[in-house]
């Protein structure tokens, strides 16, 4: 896989008032993984200061009002592994190519900056981001924790290794 040289057009740095908006605004299925993840049920505050939180590159895309569309990035778990984690609304996941595009342009600097492995999380529900991890940013699907989540949701783990 290519990864893209330079960003989309319309992303920007991720601030908090970006995360915020998108918190409130965040579909149901998102909702449903953060608790699942989380391990507390959703609130827009806790999902805020979670998202908010986490370090290594962040991105937002926004509409031409500079209207956050969705926000995104990887976190550091461990030395050259990071998690991917994403928060979006309806209106934003319209513009997929966008964000794949984005989603790509970080991994492939994280590549570039010595990154061995990039992996994403999601609850079997979400069909569509599955689909994403696998299509969209190249990722394989490595295997289900069963009964992981909050509420005993099975997780899959998608992963992409830099082989050298």
């Amino acid at each position: 896989m290519i990864f893209p040289t330079k960003p989309p057009e319309n992303l920007v740095a991720c601030r908090a008032i970006h995360v915020l908006i998108l918190a409130e605004r965040m579909r149901e299925d998102e909702r449903e993984q953060y608790e699942a993840l989380a391990f507390e049920p959703f609130s827009v505050d806790g999902a805020s200061k979670s998202f908010i939180s986490k370090g290594g590159p962040a991105f937002c895309l926004v509409d031409p009002d500079g209207n956050p569309l969705c926000a995104g990035g990887f976190e550091p778990l461990v030395p050259g592994v990071w998690q991917s984690w994403m928060l979006g609304s309806y209106e934003g996941w319209e513009n997929w190519r966008a964000i794949t595009k984005a989603s790509r342009w970080v991994m492939g600097n994280l590549f570039a900056g010595g990154a061995r492995r990039l992996q994403g999380s999601c609850i079997p529900t979400r069909s569509a981001a599955i689909e994403w991890f696998k299509r969209g940013l190249g990722m394989d699907h490595e295997g289900t924790y069963r009964a992981f989540g909050f509420h005993g949701e099975d997780l899959m783990q998608f992963a992409r290794v830099n082989h050298g």
